[in-house]
């Protein structure tokens, strides 16, 4: 064998495995993150979940001490249900996160023209609850566009970027 064609062939396979071990590390990184995402979409569910507890509980008591909440807001309220939080990103999952975060809004409105509430357990430790929901969600929602960013990095790495298109690896979306 002619010494320049043994010289390619050993140019041409070091780069081929250079570049498969590019893929095996790429494939690593976009597994990893994947599984990280899993973890951040079921602590996200269960945060906002909490918070819509607390919510409840919130608009019980206040219901209970006799003040009036108009029906618009119990009306949003019960339109929110558990299955909206389960897929971050998605239309049902931001309406539902946004109403929350209106009716927290609005029902703190009304409650702070109204002390007396300040003394009733159930709705210092809903309030609470609703607090610590909102620190922890702004806390995963960093980790978790974090994550995205890196995913989308590791998707989009020049040398393996086309093996994840043909497998119809798509691209996630940052939330708020």
């Amino acid at each position: 064998m002619p010494e320049a064609l043994r010289i390619t062939l050993i140019v041409v396979g070091s780069a081929i495995g250079v570049w498969l071990l590019l893929l095996v590390v790429n494939i690593i990184f976009v597994e990893s993150y994947s599984f990280i995402f899993k973890k951040h979409k079921k602590a996200l569910t269960v945060i906002l979940y909490t918070k819509l507890e607390n919510m409840k509980k919130i608009f019980l008591v206040v219901n209970q001490s006799g003040l009036k909440i108009d029906n618009r807001l119990n009306s949003l309220l019960s339109d929110i249900g558990p299955k909206d939080f389960d897929e971050p990103g998605s239309k049902e999952f931001d309406k539902s996160k946004n109403t929350l975060s209106y009716l927290k809004d609005e029902i703190m409105f009304v409650t702070n023209q109204h002390p007396d509430l300040e003394s009733d357990n159930e709705f210092i430790q809903a309030k609470n609850g609703i607090n610590e929901a909102d620190a922890m969600y702004r806390s995963n929602i960093v980790m978790y566009n974090a994550d995205v960013l890196g995913y989308n990095y590791w998707i989009r790495f020049f040398p393996c970027a086309f093996v994840f298109k043909l497998l119809k690896f798509k691209k996630k979306q940052i939330i708020s």
